[in-house]
């Protein structure tokens, strides 16, 4: 979808078209970088549900790009997308709880979404798992199972 085509269907509140617009600010694709720009997008769409925006702009206040750092509204972001079953809101949200950023460290909480996104094959999650168990922050100490 070209940038014009994306503001197009965007101003007329397609949530997948603003998702698309706001990757493009993000990225700089057919035009430049903008991360402000791509956080208004991005919030348009998470506001409608989709779960991919909602992750992004967990992210975007997480780094502080285009917008204040903000760990609460980060946390806020990520949990919408976590709770619309999706992998990359739930290790997020799981980094979240680990870091004790924008909510209170909680280990057992880490690791309950790490499972729900390793489950679903993401790879960062399985990563972050293994140093749980590793460590154990969460569950008990398993050399075996962090290495799995």
């Amino acid at each position: 979808m070209n940038l014009q085509d994306a503001l197009r269907d965007a101003e007329r509140g397609d949530a997948r078209a603003q998702y698309s617009l706001g990757e493009k600010f993000y990225y700089g694709l057919d035009t430049a970088l903008n991360y402000a720009e791509a956080a208004k997008w991005y919030q348009k769409a998470a506001e409608q549900g989709l779960s991919l925006a909602q992750n992004k702009l967990g992210y975007i206040y997480h780094e502080g790009l285009g917008v204040r750092e903000n760990y609460q509204e980060a946390v806020k972001w990520y949990r919408k997308a976590a709770e619309s079953g999706d992998a990359d809101g739930q290790n997020n949200l799981a980094d979240m709880y680990v870091n004790g950023q924008g909510i209170a460290r909680d280990y057992a909480e880490a690791v309950r979404l790490y499972l729900k996104a390793a489950e679903q094959g993401n790879v960062k999650a399985m990563n972050h798992l293994g140093c749980r168990y590793y460590y154990g922050q969460g569950v008990e100490k398993d050399f075996a199972e962090s290495e799995r």
